[in-house]
């Protein structure tokens, strides 16, 4: 008997993204031209995203949650538990953007975890905007065959070829191919507590290299000097 192959969401398990971010910019007391900034984003994508009228990618959320101290999980809504188990069955893949890539959630988030894994599934001619950012990460692909630049090298993977590397090196990934691919992506992102006050928050934000970090220390400083 064939199992039920899993529906693909549209959009990830938090469905309204866009209160998510204003709320708890709105609770950190950010402008929208301060994550912007932060987050190397521009203002009207940002003003976009908090009214879901744009579909954000992976990196976007990444990069806003390092400013919003939250992480990706956060915003799949991936439940805190001492373990998990993840039966196929049992997953729903999304997608950020109609026609992108397809995301397999197969981590979950506990107060001690650090990585995060996805079984992400790459169109056809699909090609992705090297990128930065904080932690590592490692690339297997299961099905099929990718491009993959890391800094100033360019690497051809085929089933069971692997990269590692650090996540400050600008990557990204390019499927010019006429069949989709399957890759494995494991990779480690900044867990910061959600409930932490800003001056806590800039810290564990400073210390993972975002700009935002000094800029909510200095003003949580200035504060607590007011009278």
């Amino acid at each position: 008997m064939k199992k039920a192959k899993p529906s693909i969401a549209a959009t990830p398990a938090l469905a309204d993204i866009g209160h998510a971010l204003r709320s708890r910019r709105r609770q950190l007391g950010f402008s929208i031209v301060e994550v912007a900034k932060g987050s190397e984003l521009s203002i009207g994508y940002i003003s976009l995203l908090e009214r879901n009228l744009a579909s954000p990618s992976i990196t976007a959320l990444m990069r806003i949650g390092e400013v919003l101290g939250l992480p990706l999980a956060y915003f799949l809504q991936v439940p805190e538990a001492g373990g998990h188990h993840f039966p196929q069955s049992g997953r729903t893949p999304f997608q950020l953007e109609k026609g992108g890539m397809q995301f397999d959630r197969i981590s979950g988030q506990f107060p001690s975890s650090t990585i995060s894994a996805l079984l992400v599934t790459v169109p056809a001619r699909h090609k992705s905007t090297p990128v930065t950012h904080s932690g590592e990460e490692l690339v297997f692909v299961l099905r099929g065959a990718l491009r993959f630049t890391m800094g100033g090298r360019k690497v051809h993977l085929e089933e069971g070829d692997s990269v590692h590397l650090p996540s400050t090196t600008p990557h990204g990934w390019e499927n010019p191919f006429a069949t989709d691919a399957r890759v494995l992506w494991v990779g480690t992102v900044p867990m910061f507590k959600q409930d932490a006050e800003p001056d806590a928050i800039g810290k564990d934000l400073a210390l993972h290299g975002s700009p935002t970090g000094k800029f909510m220390m200095g003003r949580a400083a200035a504060e607590k000097g007011s009278p």
